[in-house]
């Protein structure tokens, strides 16, 4: 992904966009620290990049945008410094471990949360947080007040200067209090996008009025805040609302607003190839924060004994789910290299029995994908490929591949292997030569097996990051540029 998608002499990714580009840097941090202690080099690479990305960020055309767009940026920059501590804990005495770019990072973060923290407002809604300074449109959504919430705990929990400023304690726990008594989430306990406050310019200030649709990361971003809530207070409610909110993703399917579809992580645009450039980062952002909330609860803290089992048994469930998804996305690389966003489908293929499939609640408004109600979802796909005729597979309908679709993938790979690194699924009470999941036993030998797919996952996490070639290359015969089997050879289609 770097060696492809990231320019070094501008320091960043020029095909993304702003906000998307934060959340890049954000899984580019993660992956440094994830490569510590396991290929030392690579990480300092990507760590000397992190820093690239410092200087090429548009840092002052963000601080004009949308507050979410401002708090992406904020978790970028925390992501940082959670980076450095973790290299400075690992690593022998004497190593470079970046220690000298934490407080650049850290003022980065602060100077963003300061922009961020404008959008809450007592006077509509009783509380919560604007999605834009924009006064046109007044709208308070999932996103921008899981984000709130996500930036205030990690500020509280990893910010230098002062450590441990209670204000930011303060700020997440009356933000969550907001949102969970806000009725933001449907029957079936997934967030929808938000609420619009329909007669405003009369002086209307109820949140009355709902976007019914569900975005798989506002599932996720949620999800890192609750643990994070979790770490500060010793509060098990927490630790279980999190989990109530991850069972309710994995078992939505088969219903409306399902965001799973045969066991793999799926955004509503994914089947039909309509997701814009936005969505594309939002499964990568679910795996993401899902990889933060199921870290190994720490011993000797407030959180039960009863939740800690049932937190480490859950994720070691999720953890199947986790690698279906992460397995998927590996097979849509087409001979680039480049994972797509429906990884539904392999690589090749350019027909499906699902490309039409529609779980759209009634009557909702797709706004992240520009997709009215009254669209088709054919329709929808159109508006987002524009006038350009495809040569590809189903990845390559509307946006296409992108460095977003294959930042997903990249995620899905990384929580793969910090899931594992964690050792979530071993009971120490069983022994040592038996994994014992939800009571049911695996021989030693299957044990090895599961070793080995996780070394497979570390080594094509590696390469993935850094392979080589066009990314709109297509169609080149011979082998992936990686060393690996081409996919079936495409045909042209035009959908």
């Amino acid at each position: 992904m770097q060696t492809q998608f990231f320019d070094t002499q501008t320091g960043h990714w020029p095909k993304a966009i702003d906000w998307t580009e934060a959340v890049l840097g954000t899984l580019l941090a993660a992956t440094a620290s994830t490569l510590t202690t396991t290929d030392l080099e690579l990480s300092n690479r990507y760590f000397a990049e992190l820093v690239a990305f410092y200087f090429g960020q548009h840092s002052m055309d963000l601080k004009g945008q949308a507050y979410d767009d401002i708090m992406w940026v904020v978790l970028n920059w925390i992501e940082a410094v959670k980076t450095i501590d973790h290299r400075a804990g690992v690593l022998p005495p004497g190593s470079w471990t970046g220690s000298e770019w934490k407080g650049t990072f850290a003022a980065r973060a602060f100077e963003f949360y300061q922009l961020a923290q404008r959008g809450w407002d007592e006077q509509m809604c009783d509380g919560g947080m604007f999605w834009s300074p924009d006064p046109v449109s007044p709208y308070k959504n999932a996103i921008t007040n899981e984000l709130y919430i996500s930036t205030s705990i990690a500020m509280y929990l990893h910010h230098p200067n002062p450590a441990r400023n209670e204000t930011y304690l303060w700020n997440a726990i009356r933000a969550h209090e907001w949102l969970k008594a806000s009725n933001m989430t449907d029957n079936s306990g997934l967030y929808t996008d938000g609420y619009h406050i329909k007669n405003w310019r009369n002086g209307g200030n109820k949140c009355d009025e709902r976007d019914e649709m569900v975005y798989t990361y506002n599932q996720g971003v949620i999800l890192s805040a609750l643990r994070g809530l979790a770490d500060s207070t010793e509060n098990d409610e927490y630790i279980i609302e999190g989990l109530q909110l991850v069972d309710a993703v994995l078992m939505s399917e088969g219903s409306t607003g399902e965001l799973v579809f045969d066991g793999v992580l799926t955004e509503k645009c994914d089947p039909s190839g309509y997701c814009s450039q936005d969505s594309q980062t939002f499964k990568g952002i679910f795996m993401h924060h899902l990889t933060t909330f199921c870290r190994p609860l720490p011993h000797g803290i407030g959180i039960s004994s009863a939740t800690t089992r049932t937190h480490r048994i859950s994720c070691t469930r999720y953890k199947n789910f986790i690698e279906r998804s992460a397995s998927s996305a590996l097979k849509t690389r087409n001979k680039s290299g480049v994972m797509g966003m429906w990884w539904g489908v392999p690589a090749g293929l350019v027909t499906s029995k699902d490309a039409n499939h529609d779980t759209r609640p009634p009557g909702t408004l797709d706004i992240s994908n520009m997709c009215a109600f009254t669209f088709t979802v054919e329709q929808c796909e159109a508006a987002q490929r524009g006038r350009r005729r495809l040569r590809g597979d189903l990845n390559d309908r509307g946006q296409g591949r992108s460095v977003e679709s294959h930042s997903g993938g990249l995620a899905a790979l990384r929580a793969v292997l910090e899931l594992e690194r964690g050792d979530i699924q071993l009971d120490t009470n069983q022994p040592h030569n038996t994994l014992w999941v939800m009571g049911l036993s695996k021989s030693l030998g299957l044990e090895l097996m599961e070793f080995m797919v996780v070394c497979a996952a570390m080594w094509l996490l590696v390469r993935v990051w850094g392979s080589k070639g066009d990314p709109e290359e297509n169609d080149v015969d011979g082998e992936d540029k990686d060393g690996l089997p081409p996919p079936p050879k495409l045909i042209d289609v035009d959908v």
